[in-house]
């Protein structure tokens, strides 16, 4: 006998999931695969591979962890810190005390990475005549949900973007 749980999972379904990855345009592929190499590029993101033959863009990008701001209260208690030491040390009179001298960090050394951010973009004709209907997906990959959530509207607002300015210098021409 056994049991199983569905309980209170926080994932959104593969069909939720791909509402938010996947955007029709009317626009041929070609097109539609400019626009998504532009749009990786404004966005900081090198192009890594790009198969027209397969609609196949990944690039990918390099993002250096932001500091983080120390609070009023981090502040206050490292001020309280400096002021324990600097009596510590004056109350030691110099006499050689001190634990582990200069530098002594435990024998830890803590590294911080950079992130690398990767995306997918598969571009697919649906409707290869007049009126053109074509098809862009994009899997990202290299960070948290609410990170994700913001690249996928920061790139499709790219793609809107220069879909709409070449549709207006093809009007203007």
């Amino acid at each position: 006998m056994s049991c199983a749980s569905s309980g209170g999972s926080s994932k959104k379904s593969t069909a939720a999931q791909r509402a938010v990855e996947t955007r029709e345009y009317d626009v041929a592929s070609n097109a539609l695969m400019q626009s998504t190499i532009g749009a990786f590029q404004d966005l900081g993101f090198t192009i890594d591979t790009l198969s027209e033959e397969f609609g196949l863009i990944t690039a990918s990008k390099i993002e250096k962890p932001k500091k983080k701001e120390p609070s009023s209260a981090e502040k206050a208690l490292g001020v309280l810190a400096a002021i324990a030491v600097i009596w510590w040390l004056v109350a030691s009179d110099g006499d050689g005390d001190r634990p582990g001298g200069r530098g002594d960090d435990g024998g830890e050394t803590v590294v911080v990475k950079d992130y690398k951010l990767t995306a997918t973009a598969t571009i697919k004709s649906i409707n290869d005549s007049e009126p053109y209907l074509s098809s862009l997906r994009v899997n990202f990959g290299g960070g948290e949900r609410k990170r994700s959530m913001q690249f996928f509207s920061e790139f499709f607002a790219a793609i809107d973007k220069s879909l709409f300015l070449d549709e207006s210098i093809e009007e203007l021409s």
